[in-house]
């Protein structure tokens, strides 16, 4: 039984990491799309 909660702390950790990782992701995306959009319309 320990072996479960010690997975089960892990996938909290890893879901933490995933949220972390969707973060940046859509930050690099807002980034990205703004600086397309300021450069197609100079």
């Amino acid at each position: 039984m320990t072996d479960h909660s010690h997975t089960s702390e892990a996938v909290e950790d890893n879901r933490d990491s995933v949220v972390d990782a969707w973060a940046i992701l859509i930050l690099i995306a807002l980034a990205v799309s703004t600086a397309v959009f300021w450069v197609s319309h100079q």
